[in-house]
């Protein structure tokens, strides 16, 4: 990481490792009701909606490598595809882990596609740390094809799990946060796996490496004068509440979040920690601002719950969080603002957390 001073990194290393409410049990795992705060006034029923809005979808971390009907309580992907579904997305916006364990080609087939292969048309997907556990993410891309690597736009479509995009007056930016490590875990070769076969997607994501340079392009192509609002995502997230001290590890992303919030950047979301958070906009460094990214983490595509610590106060910029309904985040994308909404997929406990916001 580059331009980072030593007081910067403690001060952002501290906030990454803040833990969680002083309580126990299923209370501690989900934030209060967003209709409670006074941050939470302006609704997603209050926006200037109208039937033309696009709507998108987006979550990750999702097939087991066995069935629904062989669980009791995880494993639920069928329902959170059914809730995608009946949502009408124009896109659904795939935050990586989408087939675990290793994203093999095999196992997309036999279990993601059961219920996911008909929203495969409106998928625009990104890799997570499973679909590399496949040499050369090759399950992934074989499966996805071109929708993982699509023509069109500014760029050529590459193999390093990158793209960007245009969508009802909005653009996307697709990247491939496992490359911030350069390199990955196989089942047969262990640690230290090239993420793949092509060199040039293995020197990292900050300044100097081959997708921090197609980024820096892709912003400078599309402004915030042309696009008032920008979505980027990735698998792994900057800001993150959880347990372990691996959260550390996801700091080589910085580069991109960075990039992205000097550019002006609207929403970040993410995947890789199995529950849902919502974090107000900060800066690179966990810096409340008003002009910076709000980031979501959607880690909630059936696979598996992932709690909350449960013995120190949750992040100032955390403002809302559950760790209990698989489900969806929903966004209504309106010229120069959006709606958000969490969507419980059927048959999961009730939550609530959406609002209204204006792009930078």
């Amino acid at each position: 990481m580059t331009g980072v001073s030593n007081a910067q990194m403690r001060a952002l290393m501290s906030l990454l490792l803040v833990g969680a409410v002083a309580c126990t049990g299923a209370a501690a795992q989900t934030s209060p009701s967003p209709s409670d705060s006074p941050a939470a006034s302006s609704s997603a029923s209050s926006s200037a909606s109208s039937g033309n809005d696009t709507v998108i979808a987006a979550v990750g971390d999702i097939a087991c490598k066995s069935l629904p009907s062989q669980h009791n309580r995880r494993c639920r992907y069928n329902e959170v595809a059914k809730e995608i579904e009946q949502m009408k997305p124009a896109a659904f916006l795939a935050l990586g882990d989408l087939q675990y364990l290793h994203g093999s080609y095999d196992d997309f087939k036999s279990y993601y596609d059961r219920y996911f292969g008909p929203l495969k048309s409106i998928t625009r997907p990104v890799p997570g740390n499973h679909e590399t556990y496949t040499l050369g993410m090759k399950g992934y891309l074989k499966y996805f094809g071109a929708i993982a690597r699509p023509h069109g736009g500014w760029s050529y479509p590459n193999s390093g799990g990158y793209y960007s995009y245009n969508l009802g007056g909005w653009h996307f930016i697709a990247l491939n946060s496992e490359a911030c490590k350069a390199t990955t875990w196989n089942p047969d070769l262990g640690r230290g796996v090239p993420i793949s076969t092509n060199p040039i997607h293995t020197n990292g994501c900050g300044p100097g490496s081959s997708m921090y340079a197609w980024l820096r392009q892709d912003l400078a192509l599309h402004p915030n004068s042309k696009f008032p609002c920008t979505v980027a995502y990735f698998h792994h997230p900057l800001f993150a509440w959880w347990q372990y001290r691996e959260t550390i590890g996801m700091l080589q992303s910085q580069p991109l979040y960075e990039a992205l919030d000097k550019a002006g950047v609207d929403v970040i979301l993410n995947g890789h920690f199995h529950h849902y958070e919502r974090w107000m906009p900060q800066d690179a460094f966990g810096r409340p601002t008003s002009d910076g990214p709000r980031e979501f983490v959607v880690g909630t595509g059936g696979d598996t719950y992932e709690q909350f610590p449960t013995d120190k106060q949750p992040p100032a910029n955390l403002a809302a969080y559950q760790a209990h309904s698989f489900g969806v985040l929903k966004m209504t994308l309106h010229p120069d603002s959006y709606d958000y909404a969490f969507m419980p997929a059927p048959g999961q406990r009730p939550y609530s957390d959406s609002g209204h916001a204006s792009c930078s």
